[in-house]
């Protein structure tokens, strides 16, 4: 989940390259919606800072909660502070390396 356009565009390319079915959202709303509308979920790759009712950390911390068999990827350009360090099994940091992404997500699938 990516709030700007370009970047999910990218990565999203990137992942659907490698063989990944993605299905994106810009906001944790939309997000939220496409979980618990019954699509396949097992991964939720998600940026920090989010427009909407709640960031990506608020939604992370949902889900982790909702679904704790889903894997958690988080995506920021700022060091990473939570309150937990079971929250997430990924920090990928920003700028993007497209193919260290790609390679963080493969192994956290890979492992599941």
């Amino acid at each position: 989940m990516e709030d700007e356009l370009v970047i999910r565009i990218c990565i999203a390319d990137a992942l659907r390259n490698v063989g990944f079915e993605v299905v994106e959202a810009s906001t944790a709303d939309e997000a939220l919606t496409i979980i618990n509308g019954g699509t396949p979920i097992h991964l939720v790759f998600t940026d920090v800072r989010m427009p909407g009712t709640m960031d990506g950390i608020a939604l992370i911390s949902l889900l982790r909660k909702m679904r704790p068999e889903l894997k958690l990827a988080v995506a920021s350009g700022y060091s990473p502070d939570w309150p937990s360090p079971n929250l997430v099994d990924a920090f990928v940091g920003k700028p993007y390396d497209v193919a260290r992404a790609v390679n963080r997500i493969k192994a956290l699938l890979e492992c599941a």
